[in-house]
């Protein structure tokens, strides 16, 4: 399986989650990370993972622009998504508002066959305890479809 990890990134820790997706499932799969500014196509990706930070209250508008600019090639594509932000540390108090303003943006611009979201606890240059364990784990369970 060919597998994208496509992302973008201010202080470096979404960049950082990207990298330990690609560490977790490279050993059973073709992997690719790279900045969205990068991408011209996503070629022969089975399966693309975006991630963004959530900056003032918002996935970043060049993920936004990469998921409208790429939608035809994303809609044969199974998709996954994981954004970094701060709220999550608030749980099921703002689990409504990181659903409708922060993953649908995401999701309204995606064609293709959405197979999993991931929300992680991280902030400026750093990510919350045990979070990036549970990115791993969770991008290993996306290869199985």
């Amino acid at each position: 399986m060919r597998v994208c990890i496509l992302y973008d990134s201010k202080h470096g820790t979404t960049e950082k989650v990207a990298r330990a997706i690609k560490e977790a499932i490279e050993e059973y799969a073709s992997v690719e990370v790279k900045r969205v500014s990068e991408v011209t196509t996503l070629g022969d990706c089975e399966l693309v993972i975006v991630g963004t930070p959530i900056y003032y209250e918002k996935p970043l508008k060049s993920i936004l622009e990469f998921l409208e600019k790429h939608s035809e090639e994303l809609e044969k594509k199974k998709v996954a998504i994981f954004i970094v932000c701060f709220a999550v540390a608030f749980r099921s108090l703002v689990r409504w508002h990181i659903q409708n303003h922060y993953i649908k943006p995401l999701k309204e611009r995606i064609r293709g066959e959405i197979v999993g979201t991931l929300m992680l606890r991280g902030g400026i240059g750093n990510i919350g305890e045990g979070e990036i364990e549970k990115a791993k784990r969770w991008a290993f369970r996306l290869l199985d479809f």
